[in-house]
């Protein structure tokens, strides 16, 4: 049997004012909107989360459920996700809480991971431990382990043949299992390049070393692995990515998506054989390589340009009673980048089809469907705080590896204080600011965000504000600059500046509001053209424009996300106390 999930994690920072009435004989035709998630009457509207949690992987163990998303620059990588229903998630924690054991690129100094990273996880459970397998760009494979998915995370490089620690370019989207037949464990994994080909390789039980792996062999690029150094084709189709591996009533399931044409076409793949390794023609079992053959079929109709019809690159997770779902990413590129869906799978002759309305072998996507477990409660990922806690709460997140010392929930009780430091190349770029804290933006009707900052000991040549931004290409921020002793309201947006209104001198507190609506999607089109803009107050009552509206949209793999920041480069002095952070959704019929 197969284990699937998702994580999860927030406050409820959201106000929804008005339901969806929708005919439930209606629902296959419908369109994403800003509603989206639990809908508060039983029914449940994809994506189940309007965020850039991309590359989802599900696992159930026992009632609950848990995600892993790619985080890419951010930290921790990879975001770990709870949930009861399937439908209401909630941010537990997260697998790297140290980016820079991993490689400097991810410190303050260089923050020079924008769309690199980590990125496609799988997250599994054998025998008492959960495990993460995820590739780190340049970085090499890595492996996580836990006893507890809100925990610690033990992690470390995955081992070579020879015990050398697998450090090379390219590898990405591993997965593992461990065979019920057997006991011996697997691992799927693919090298884009000019050779985009899906391999699997020999792993020992305690998950730690691929035994037909060298290295050396691997750092090679745009090459075809040989075995027993590069493990064993299992699919010479180009732009395999998005492996997973499954067993399911004697059978195993290697899925795939094919983003780029050259090999069988766009889409989703799962190959199956009664043999891990493949059957040959004989009836004998492929053996490493030495691979057999697999029936293959297509999980979605062909599609071009990233037009999908059914969401792809996620995972397959069952409920205790049998019933068996699939959660992936559905990329229109917009401001809320690769959203997470959940569709019913129904098997038939032993082939997963997802989606509802099957003909001709494919489902169809729903939008809006009745909840597969019932729950009262509706959670959200990410949310509002007033920092109050003396632990910061995991639905937040930093913008490549924080300076610890740079932060405290603990120099002033009940408020967040962020220490300015000089950006990372000494440029006023954003990008380059360190210490910003994040959260992934949730697209929906209306969302407005309101933070209240102390500014009362920021100082000359300092900035701080709040900031709507994607994977390295183009941000907004709106706030506050200190040019000698004289505080004005500040506006950048993707180095264009403006300098607003002198802020009074006894004046210390100001609160910056982001408004941003959902305009109409018509999903015949790839992209959306949700917008943003900046409002500020001295007194929390009366808001007023600053800036210019702001295009949110994809970049660095990254949908839009909402940060605070503040930078000093003339020097590392001066800081400024978050006392509240408001995230309100609103929703209207």
């Amino acid at each position: 049997m197969v284990k699937g999930g998702n994580l999860f994690n927030a406050l409820r920072i959201i106000t929804i004012i008005g339901l969806c009435n929708f005919n439930f004989m209606q629902i296959a035709q419908a369109q994403q909107t800003g509603y989206w998630g639990d809908q508060g009457d039983g029914t449940y509207r994809n994506p189940i989360i309007a965020a850039d949690f991309s590359d989802p992987d599900p696992l159930r163990v026992g009632n609950d459920y848990y995600m892993v998303s790619s985080t890419f620059e951010s930290s921790p990588g990879v975001t770990v996700l709870h949930s009861k229903d399937l439908v209401n998630w909630k941010i537990i924690g997260g697998v790297f809480d140290d980016l820079t054991k991993v490689n400097a690129a991810f410190s303050a100094k260089q923050m020079n991971r924008y769309g690199q990273g980590v990125y496609a996880p799988s997250i599994r459970y054998h025998n008492g431990l959960f495990y993460v397998y995820v590739n780190l760009h340049s970085d090499g494979m890595y492996y996580a382990t836990a006893t507890r998915p809100d925990g610690k995370w033990t992690y470390q490089p995955l081992k070579d043949k020879n015990n050398k620690n697998l450090i090379m370019e390219g590898w990405t989207d591993p997965c593992p299992v461990w065979d019920d037949k057997n006991g011996k464990a697997y691992l799927v994994s693919s090298n884009p390049g000019k050779v985009w080909y899906g391999y699997m390789f020999q792993m020992t039980t305690d998950g730690s070393q691929l035994l037909d792996a060298d290295v050396e062999h691997m750092k090679q690029r745009n090459i075809v692995f040989q075995y027993p150094k590069g493990g064993t084709v299992y699919s010479a189709n180009f732009s395999t990515e998005g492996n997973k591996i499954y067993q399911h009533n004697g059978y195993y399931y290697i899925v795939h998506i094919e983003f780029l044409d050259g090999g069988n076409g766009m889409g989703t793949y799962i190959y199956r054989s009664k043999n891990i390794y493949g059957t040959n023609e004989d009836g004998t079992a492929g053996v490493p390589g030495k691979i057999g053959k697999y029936e293959m079929r297509r999980i979605d109709p062909y599609f071009k340009n990233y037009q999908q019809s059914l969401p792809g690159q996620g995972g397959f997770v069952d409920t205790p009673d049998g019933r068996w779902f699939w959660i992936a990413q559905y990329n229109r590129y917009g401001s809320d980048g690769r959203t997470p869906c959940l569709l019913p799978v129904k098997w038939i002759d032993n082939w997963p089809i997802i989606g509802d309305s099957i003909s001709d072998g494919f489902g169809k996507m729903n939008w809006q469907m009745k909840k597969p477990i019932a729950s009262t409660t509706i959670i959200l990922p990410h949310g509002s705080d007033n920092f109050t806690s003396s632990k910061l709460d995991p639905h937040w997140a930093w913008n490549h590896q924080p300076i610890d010392n740079k932060w405290s929930l603990t120099e002033r009780k009940g408020f967040l204080r962020l220490h300015a430091t000089k950006t990372a190349d000494g440029s006023e770029n954003f990008f380059k600011a360190a210490n910003t804290i994040e959260q992934r933006y949730m697209s929906s009707e209306k969302v407005i965000i309101t933070v209240k900052l102390d500014i009362k000991n920021m100082t000359s040549g300092q900035k701080a504000g709040l900031a709507h931004y994607n994977g390295g290409k183009t941000y907004a921020l709106c706030g506050v600059s200190n040019e000698n002793k004289t505080k004005h309201l500040y506006y950048d947006q993707n180095g264009k500046t403006k300098t607003g209104t002198t802020i009074p001198s006894n004046v210390t507190t100001i609160y910056i509001q982001s408004v941003s609506g959902f305009e109409k999607r018509d999903y015949s089109v790839q992209y959306t053209t949700e917008k943003q803009h900046y409002t500020y107050s001295f007194d929390g009552k009366n808001f007023k424009p600053f800036g210019d509206n702001y295009q949110m949209s994809t970049a660095g793999f990254r949908g839009d996300r909402v940060g605070i920041c503040t930078f000093n480069n003339n020097n590392d002095n001066g800081y400024i106390d978050i006392d509240r952070f408001d995230y309100k959704i609103v929703n209207k019929k």
